[in-house]
């Protein structure tokens, strides 16, 4: 079951971390190549991750906060997406407010999205695989009587 969590899970924080080194490296005309690569080296993490893990549900538990820390980093690729296409590709001050306003839409909707994923991914991962609760009860002394 722990390889299950680590293929599933693995492949959800794969591509998490592929979209967010596309994102990240897409101004450099090298982020499709980059974020393949950061596909197949994020699964393989995901998936040591989850056979380290002592049970499958602690497995999930890792697996789904670490995504719920991905998506939280998407707003921040589109930040930097943004400004390195500004330094790269921009010469003009209209070409300079064009690139800023477009780029703060993307990180915007990119902070919204990833908002949402983090929360649904975060709630899920800390409710998975919790261990079990211990209730310690004290009895009153027997010899004392309660008035």
């Amino acid at each position: 079951m722990k390889i299950l969590a680590g293929i599933v899970g693995g492949l959800i924080l794969a591509i998490l971390g592929s979209l967010l080194v596309s994102i990240t490296f897409a101004a450099g005309g090298t982020g499709a190549g980059k974020g393949v690569g950061a596909f197949f080296i994020v699964w393989a993490v995901g998936i040591a991750i989850a056979v380290m893990a002592p049970s499958a549900g602690k497995a999930w538990r890792r697996l789904l906060l670490t995504s719920s820390v991905f998506s939280f980093l998407m707003p921040l690729s589109g930040l930097i997406f943004t400004g390195a296409f500004m330094a790269n590709h921009t010469t003009g001050g209209a070409e300079a407010a064009g690139a800023a306003i477009g780029g703060g839409l993307v990180s915007g909707l990119l902070g919204f999205v990833g908002f949402f994923l983090g929360v649904v991914f975060l709630i899920i991962g800390l409710l998975v695989g919790r261990d079990k609760q211990v209730v310690y009860v004290e009895r009153a002394p027997q010899g004392s009587a309660t008035s």
